[in-house]
């Protein structure tokens, strides 16, 4: 014997999300830079490889967009990530590119970028040729954002600001 299914009460209504909020363009004006790099033994309990590598390159200069931030300082770092490379990343989920966080005196930023763009961001840093960082997430809320794009341009076009 078929048990027979409950009716659906007729008062309930399914529960809509809330739409999604536009994203916040961030433009900051390159002022200076640094780029750190280390080597080492990896000391773990359990290490998946015996060394451990670490890149990273941080960018500093003035918020432009959006006003608001009592400091208009602010401080990216892009952190080179080996499985960011084409063939593993296939299978990733990311739910953000990296976070912004206003600190007392600026705005900081991790964004993981790959491995192997490091090295031509470096040569146009060197070069002087970057001139600005457009970044692309949410709103600040709870001092903190999510990032879902990175740009790093010479110039500003009038669709970026």
């Amino acid at each position: 014997m078929v048990a027979a299914s409950k009716p659906k009460a007729a008062g309930k209504a399914k529960r809509r999300r809330k739409p999604r909020e536009p994203d916040v363009a961030y433009i900051v004006a390159i002022e200076d830079w640094d780029w750190g790099y280390s080597f080492s033994l990896n000391a773990e309990r359990q290490p998946i490889d015996p060394y451990h590598e670490f890149r990273h390159l941080q960018i500093r200069g003035r918020l432009l967009q959006p006003a608001g931030p009592k400091s208009d300082q602010a401080e990216i770092s892009l952190l080179a990530a080996p499985d960011l490379i084409e063939e593993r990343r296939k299978s990733f989920e990311p739910v953000a590119l990296g976070s912004l966080s206003i600190l007392t005196d600026r705005v900081s930023g991790n964004i993981g970028i790959p491995w192997d763009a490091l090295t031509p961001i470096l040569q146009m840093l060197i070069a002087g040729k970057f001139k600005f960082v457009l970044l692309r997430g949410t709103r600040f809320r709870h001092r903190s954002a999510r990032l879902n794009s990175l740009r790093i341009e010479t110039k500003l076009t009038e669709d970026d600001v």
